[in-house]
């Protein structure tokens, strides 16, 4: 994983924990993803279970949090 990828999940990690009653992602399991082109940061918990997913803007690489996920990015393999 390059360094820029790693710290936005990094971030994506800090953003999500920073919220109540969250889930704890598991840093190994979560990382980049794309889907339709586009790069998304996915966060998994130590389960597998997918539990959150940041779409990285392009521009100026900020992420956004979904509420809704493609399949595709749900789907592909770890």
């Amino acid at each position: 994983m390059s360094t820029d990828l790693h710290q936005l999940t990094q971030r994506a990690i800090k953003l999500h924990t920073g919220k109540l009653g969250a889930q704890q992602p598991a840093a190994d399991l979560s990382g980049p993803a794309t889907a339709g082109g586009l790069d998304h940061i996915r966060l998994r918990n130590l389960g597998g279970v997918l539990v959150a997913v940041y779409r990285v803007l392009p521009i100026t690489r900020t992420l956004k949090r979904l509420k809704r996920w493609v399949e595709t990015v749900e789907d592909e393999e770890q």
